[in-house]
């Protein structure tokens, strides 16, 4: 919360001086945008994962993503704030599985809740095509992004248990994205963007078990639609 509190106190020192310049020269033009996308995680998914889990696993590489950003262009060039979500949750029931490889076949249910946040500072750089309502956006973002992924395991066996895990994490990561953008009026644009996210975790800590460390690699690729007002 306070990296992402940091980050939105530089944008905002960043967007001052510009503030005053539109007054001058009416060059600034602000910003925000809404992007609902279709995210994919591209990183392979363990081939030392046993049948089921490696179903349920490929359950969570399809994804939905809410997108939001606000900032400033200078002409051609922005700066802002942007911050992305993942959401992608799985469920995989088995009968007569070898889970644990002990010869003995079992019963249940495993469960997935992955949520991925990343928040950072952008910029910008904007071209316009065909005409002047048609334009071509490009955009990179460094910043944070937090990993947290609720597990279940429900045996329902001779003997029941169940058992849950929260896996948790952060990381300094970047974003590149390019799209185009085409502009009603003055203040509404349409567009369509993709963008790319890397996510290699290598410390991702048990909530109940704190000595644990584990790793993943959700780095994913997401397009989708956005709306964009400007003034």
């Amino acid at each position: 919360m306070r990296k992402t509190a940091l980050l939105c106190l530089v944008t905002f020192t960043l967007l001052l001086p510009l503030s005053s310049l539109h007054a001058q020269g009416r060059n600034i033009h602000f910003f925000g945008s809404y992007d609902r996308s279709f995210g994919n995680i591209i990183a392979s998914v363990s081939s030392s994962l046993v049948d089921i889990q490696h179903d349920e696993v490929s359950k969570l590489k399809d994804g939905s993503v809410n997108q939001f950003e606000f900032g400033a262009f200078f002409n051609s060039f922005g700066v802002g704030v942007i911050h992305n979500s993942y959401a992608a949750d799985a469920t995989t029931t088995y009968q007569n599985n070898d889970m644990n490889n002990d010869g003995h076949l079992e019963n249940g249910m495993l469960g997935d809740k992955l949520r991925l946040k990343f928040t950072g500072l952008e910029v910008l750089y904007k071209k316009a095509i065909f005409d002047s309502r048609f334009d071509v956006l490009w955009r990179m973002a460094l910043g944070i992004q937090s990993y947290s992924i609720d597990k279940t395991f429900e045996n329902s066996e001779n003997n029941p248990s169940d058992y849950y895990q929260t896996l948790t994490g952060s990381i300094f990561t970047g974003l590149i994205g390019a799209g185009f953008d085409y502009r009603i009026n003055k203040i509404v644009s349409i567009g369509i963007e993709t963008s790319v996210l890397p996510g290699k975790y290598k410390k991702l800590k048990d909530k109940n078990s704190a000595g644990y460390i584990y790793e993943d690699n959700v780095s994913r690729l997401s397009t989708g639609l956005k709306l964009t007002l400007t003034l």
